[in-house]
Parts: C-alpha cells; structure tokens; sequence
C-alpha cells in the first residue's frame, strides 16, 4: 500500500520536528508576540518583495485577509510597503530590519538544536544527509507549484 520511500520519511520527519522544532514565537526586544499567521508571512518573504496577492495566493488567503495582516505587521514596523517598479497602482511588501531580524529568530526548527543534531552525524554522512534533505525541499517546492497551479485553475 505505502512506498518504502514514503514511509521512510513519515517516520523520519515527525522525529527532525520533534527534535529541533521552536515551541514559541517570539516578537522583538518591544516584547510584542507574533500569531502563528504573522510568522508564516515573515516566513515567505526574503531578500525580495512580494505582492500582496502573491502572499495571499501562496498562503491559500483571501487579498483582504492578507492586507489585514500586513497593515498590522507594518504598523509593528515588520513590514514595509513598496511601491512596484513596473505597475504603481500595485503594492509590494518587503522585510524591515526589524522583521528581517524577528524571522531569524522564529525559525521553525531550532538552529542550535538543527546545528547539534547535525553534529551527530560522521562527517563522511554529512553531506549525503543535507543534499538528500535539499532533493526533498526542490520536490516539495514542486509539489507546492503544482497544487497552486490546480486550485487557480479551479476558480
């Protein structure tokens, strides 16, 4: 019924999560707590900025949703919006310092924990482990484009 492969990782991966994963968000040094939604969005954006209906679609929320919390996040001073290049009735959301440093520190794994356990491993397996965990993450990446595309396709 299950593919060897599948429940490999079924088994492996609640083990990584239990492991290493963060119990709390945490806001910044204001003592400001974030909502597990706030974290996601700091979550999807990186060096670049996103429209808002690029993070409502990635997120599988309404527009409106995503404004509320982005106008909340940006009045916490998380966020920042931008206007965009080539359309400028259009808006951009990009990371502030301060939401820039609030995202390294929520991490969904921790990253002592993540570093100790990967200490564990020989380092001749090193390597194997990480690359096998990067194939996994493109596959997934995959899999998250082809779902997206579906449900646009859907409405």
């Amino acid at each position: 019924m299950f593919s060897d492969g599948m429940n490999r990782v079924l088994k492996s991966y609640p083990k990584i999560y239990l492991a290493c994963h963060t119990r709390h968000l945490r806001g910044d040094e204001s003592g400001r707590t974030l909502s597990p939604h706030m974290g996601s969005i700091l979550d999807h954006l990186g060096g670049s900025s996103l429209s808002i209906s690029e993070l409502a679609r990635h997120l599988d929320v309404t527009e409106s949703t995503m404004s509320i919390q982005i106008s909340k996040m940006e009045k916490a001073g998380y966020l920042k919006r931008i206007p965009d290049r080539v359309d400028r009735r259009r808006v951009r959301v990009q990371l502030t310092a301060s939401g820039t440093r609030v995202k390294q520190q929520n991490s969904v794994l921790d990253p002592d924990l993540v570093q100790q356990m990967i200490s564990m491993l020989p380092l001749s397996q090193t390597e194997t482990a990480l690359r096998g965990l990067d194939l996994l993450a493109e596959a997934a990446e995959k899999l998250m484009n082809k779902r997206r595309i579906r449900r646009a396709r859907r409405t």
